[in-house]
């Protein structure tokens, strides 16, 4: 393998690795924010309840 196809793979990797962990951390907030608000429906449905 050439050592500029080997760079080229290697910062390939790190990018892949670095968008991944980004839209994994996207995925947590878009669900914590989705359970905020759930739980704040259930709590206004228990108070005019």
């Amino acid at each position: 393998m050439s050592d500029s196809l080997f760079a080229a793979l290697d910062i390939g990797l790190v990018f892949a690795l670095a968008l991944g962990a980004a839209l994994w951390q996207l995925v947590r907030l878009r669900r914590s924010i989705r359970r905020d608000r759930e739980a704040e429906a259930r709590r206004q449905a228990g108070d005019s309840g």
